[in-house]
């Protein structure tokens, strides 16, 4: 009988190994965690600038001017707009829009606040601040500056504008039968039909709206335009303050916020992804995480 010689595996042998196989498994922990921990930052980004966003849209889009009031938060109230603006922005419009946007209609005296709190699908909770302020203007021109531009070309120079210490804006305006609302041309709708123009430059000279052809404004950087080219007549050059509107916000009759046709819009939603902390987002120890968005809504309503 021949015994063959066993050797089996001890059990230091099995302990030496799972401890070789955990150390080196502790980079590959690491790793992966650091990868959820990325993972979960760059969901909670991206929930946030959608709401953000979202806020900042329909505010945007869906508010009228005069709901939207300044403050830190800022506020929508409509209960002192009656017969100003439309009768589908109710009370219940505005406490189901702030229901929608913030989570919360809860209504204050100055209105219901652009303030409240949110929920991803995994529980973690955002404070979502709207904060809205007015841009007013210092003082109140009786109308909108006009200076006749055409007249004086092409022999004579411009004249300029007086210079106002607010933000402005210009433009050159057509011919005053064009801004009338009650003109209106019927236009050709091809090539091939006759007595009807194409555009308003097809109109020629004569008819109010296009300029003769000598008629050239040569600082206008016009000089490369054929001689034959129709151009219009005597533009004027309108420039507007910040009150491009004549008439006062109708919420507010201060004597500086009486005239306002902007708002500076900085929305904030904060969170924590600390777990102890998620249903915590205005906690300040922890994890805090925060995005901000701003725009700026004129009144155009």
């Amino acid at each position: 009988m021949v015994i063959r010689d066993r050797r089996a595996i001890t059990f230091l042998e099995i302990v030496i190994a799972v401890a070789i196989l955990v150390v080196a498994m502790i980079p590959l922990f690491g790793l992966m965690s650091k990868e959820t921990v990325e993972t979960d930052k760059n969901a909670s980004e991206a929930f946030a600038i959608n709401k953000a966003s979202e806020v900042l849209n329909a505010v945007l889009d869906n508010i009228p001017f005069a709901t939207l009031r300044q403050g830190n938060p800022g506020y929508v109230k409509v209960d002192d707009l009656k017969g100003k603006i439309p009768d589908k922005f109710s009370e219940t419009w505005a406490k189901n829009l702030m229901k929608m946007l913030f989570g919360t209609s809860a209504k204050e005296s100055a209105g219901y606040p652009c303030r409240g709190i949110v929920t991803d699908a995994r529980g973690i909770h955002y404070l979502i601040h709207l904060r809205v302020e007015d841009v007013v203007s210092e003082r109140r021109l009786p109308a909108p500056e006009k200076v006749k531009i055409g007249n004086s070309f092409p022999d004579g120079k411009p004249a300029d504008f007086p210079e106002i210490g607010e933000l402005t804006f210009s433009y050159l305006k057509n011919p005053e039968l064009l801004n009338d609302g009650s003109w209106i041309i019927d236009y050709a709708e091809n090539d091939e039909e006759a007595g009807k123009p194409l555009t308003e430059l097809d109109l020629q000279s004569g008819k109010g709206v296009a300029e003769s052809k000598q008629n050239v404004y040569l600082d206008q950087g016009m000089e490369g335009f054929a001689p034959d080219a129709a151009r219009y007549l005597n533009p004027t050059a309108l420039r507007y303050t910040q009150k491009m509107i004549s008439e006062k916000v109708p919420y507010d009759a201060s004597a500086r916020f009486e005239y306002c046709t902007m708002k500076k819009l900085l929305v904030q939603v904060q969170w924590n992804l600390e777990q102890k902390y998620f249903k915590t987002p205005e906690e300040s120890k922890g994890r805090v995480q925060r995005v901000h968005l701003m725009t700026i809504k004129g009144d155009i309503d």
